[in-house]
């Protein structure tokens, strides 16, 4: 290859750097709050232990995932700058070197003048909409480093099957896409197409070392995971030969990209260019088809097709391919004029399409960022409003976007933010979580948020607000009867939620079965189930109900609305004339034993909790940044942390280091005659 061959591979390196350089400015997000599991966030140093420790273990512990190639470039970029830029330019250097690659690997192949085909090959690569979430998303890298690095054994392979260089740059190249990503196991089926492609004799043998590799690799991750790959239980072949043909129509016809007349144009172009192949039996390129649609097959493990939604890191790993298609298209030193000037117009149209989506796609990543950036700066500003210290919790409705769940509260922690904060994600009191089954729907942490803590927001999408919830009205406020139905109770005026911590029901004549449903309930599984109650004897002439766990109230106010009142109903009548509704804005309060630990390990969590000594049932509420865990503890019984509660203490412990937690009890059941009761907050260090 001469020095002009060269230089003109620089052209797809340069466009991925232009292309994508807005995504370098961009912060982290879902995922990447990960990543700070290799950083000890106390020194600042790279934890390379834990790096180092992922080549002997599955990645992240998840069961059939081997992937220590990303690990190490993590802990390589938190020992150069905890900022995200360097995460981010990483990416897009990935993928500039992909292009690179691919184009290299184009013009080895060519049969003439390879330097508009090689150019063509790499634009491909920077412009297919599927490149986005590998160049944008930081822990997209899975699927970077696994394409860049089976583009460098493309190009290695094909350059020591023409006689230059050595194989050990191909073997080492997959080996190290093998320690990305799993799909790296069909490295073999693609060097066998490229020396098809080459059109020269095969040498079977020269392909035994690469299948011995991967072989070897399959040996080692079963020995290691217990799992040859990651597509061995539950995927069926005919289910993932779907999946592999769902994926390929998103490879040549991405979703998502601009308007309805651009994707007709850009499949009226296939349609154009593959005709014009066909008609003069150049049928080489055709290859690149059927190994597209093999290198497809792995993701259909791990992926859920959805509307109008671009499988972008699944679809990446084909997209070398589908660049090698345009090439060799193009490579046709012996075809008419008008035949090159129609392969031409369509591969320009195919070029044009894939760079409307992929700015679009661009454009939809710095939107999402901008959203994330904005939540962050309003969570540090409300959550350290209050205080040091104190702890905030962060809602969404009808969920929180574009993190994980259980990321909320990583925003307000270091390195992510200037200094800890103590912030909870609430989401699972919105979605049923088996690490928090107990919490669905159950309000009780707001309430304790925003009359104990720094309070509590909800955020609005629509708007990219933070809407704190509103504090308790004081006092002592009544329902009264409405006229024409006497078994409702409504407020005489619009409270806040928290405003209506505990009914106290009064009744002029003793009642043995007490029921209370909500006015203004949400339905399905969000539902608010009637308060029922029945007493033993002649009866009771009060009755408590803690309502802080009601949802209902804290929707209907997110809406303008707030508390709606009670529908009840005594021993199946409606209530007799007389009967008191009172709204209370605070609970009793237990004295909770202030712990002496400062900084405790997660074993000893328990020691430190001070449980109320009144001889009643509690409700444990825990409160870690990855969300709000309960958990029951009887009367008489020793406190045992639920097995739930210290998985997820040991996950934010093994990601954050030291952290902060705090808890409270409630009442499990108060006695019909008495006031429902709660405690303060309690914190320590946990690590």
């Amino acid at each position: 290859m001469t020095k002009a061959s060269r230089l003109w591979l620089l052209f797809p390196a340069l466009l991925a750097l232009a292309w994508f350089w807005p995504t370098l400015w961009h912060g982290f997000r879902s995922d990447d709050f990960l990543g700070v599991y290799y950083l000890d966030r106390e020194t600042g140093a790279v934890r390379w232990g834990r790096v180092l420790e992922e080549w002997v273990r599955p990645w992240f512990g998840v069961r059939d995932l081997y992937r220590p190639v990303v690990s190490l470039s993590l802990g390589a970029n938190w020992a150069v700058s905890t900022s995200p830029l360097w995460f981010h330019l990483t990416n897009v250097m990935l993928l500039a070197g992909t292009a690179v690659a691919v184009a290299a690997t184009a013009r080895r192949l060519a049969r003439g003048d390879g330097r508009l085909v090689a150019v063509a090959a790499g634009v491909i690569v920077v412009l297919h909409p599927a490149a986005v979430e590998s160049a944008s998303w930081i822990m997209a890298r899975t699927t970077g480093l696994q394409v860049f690095f089976s583009a460098v054994a493309y190009w290695s392979f094909v350059r020591w099957r023409d006689g230059d260089g050595r194989i050990w740059l191909p073997l080492l190249a997959t080996l190290l896409a093998c320690g990305s990503k799993e799909g790296a196991v069909l490295l073999p089926v693609s060097l066998l197409v490229l020396d098809l492609l080459r059109g020269r004799a095969m040498a079977l043998r020269s392909h035994l070392p690469f299948w011995f590799v991967v072989g070897g690799y399959l040996v080692f991750r079963r020995l290691l995971l217990g799992w040859f790959t990651t597509a061995e239980e539950g995927h069926a072949l005919t289910g993932r030969l779907t999946g592999a043909v769902e994926l390929f129509g998103q490879l040549i016809a991405p979703p998502g990209g601009g308007q309805w007349f651009v994707g007709v144009l850009f499949v009226g172009a296939f349609l154009l260019v593959g005709g014009v192949l066909l008609a003069s039996r150049s049928l080489r390129p055709f290859w690149c088809a059927a190994w597209a649609l093999a290198l497809l097959l792995p993701g259909t493990t791990h992926v859920a097709l959805q509307d109008g939604e671009l499988a972008g890191r699944f679809v990446f790993d084909a997209v070398p391919a589908l660049a090698l298609f345009v090439a060799l298209a193009l490579d046709r030193p012996r075809t008419g004029r008008w035949d090159r000037a129609r392969i031409g117009l369509g591969l320009a149209v195919i070029a044009v399409s894939f760079a409307f989506g992929s700015r679009a796609l661009v454009a939809r990543y710095g939107d999402d960022d901008a959203v994330i950036a904005a939540a962050q700066r309003q969570l540090l500003a409300q959550a350290d409003e209050a205080g040091p210290g104190k702890p905030f919790g962060v809602l969404g409705l009808p969920s929180l976007p574009l993190l994980q769940p259980t990321l909320w509260g990583f925003l307000a922690q270091r390195p992510f933010a200037p200094r800890d904060l103590p912030v909870v994600g609430l989401s699972n009191i919105l979605r049923r979580d088996p690490a928090a089954a107990s919490v669905f729907t159950d309000t009780t942490p707001i309430h304790a948020l925003v009359a104990d803590g720094a309070g509590c927001s909800v955020w609005d999408g629509g708007d990219r607000l933070l809407q704190p919830v509103a504090k308790a009205d004081p006092g002592i406020v009544p329902f009264v009867a409405v006229a024409d139905d006497p078994g409702r109770f409504v407020p005489v005026r619009l409270m806040a939620p928290t405003s209506v911590a505990a009914l106290e029901i009064v009744s002029p004549v003793a009642v043995r079965e007490w029921r209370a449903a909500i006015l203004g309930n949400l339905d399905g599984e969000f539902a608010q189930p009637p308060f029922r109650l029945q007493v033993g004897g002649d009866g009771s002439t009060r009755w408590w109900i803690d309502t802080t766990g009601v949802l209902p109230w804290l929707v209907a106010a997110q809406f303008g609305g707030g508390p709606g009142g009670i529908e009840l109903t005594f021993d199946g009548a409606a209530p007799p004339s007389g009967t008191q509704v009172l709204a209370h804005a605070a609970l009793e309060r237990y004295p909770l034993q202030p712990s002496d630990a400062g900084s405790i390990d997660r074993e000893a969590f328990a020691t430190v909790l001070g449980r109320p000594d009144s001889g009643r049932g509690y409700r444990l509420y825990v409160l870690l940044p990855a969300g709000v865990f309960a958990m029951e503890v009887r009367a008489g019984i020793e406190v045992k942390i639920a097995p739930e509660i210290v998985d997820q203490l040991g996950f934010v412990c093994d990601l954050l280091g030291p952290c902060r937690v705090h808890w409270f009890w409630s009442d499990l059941a108060a006695p019909p005659g008495e006031c429902p009761a709660r405690t303060a907050f309690g914190t320590c260090i946990v690590r």
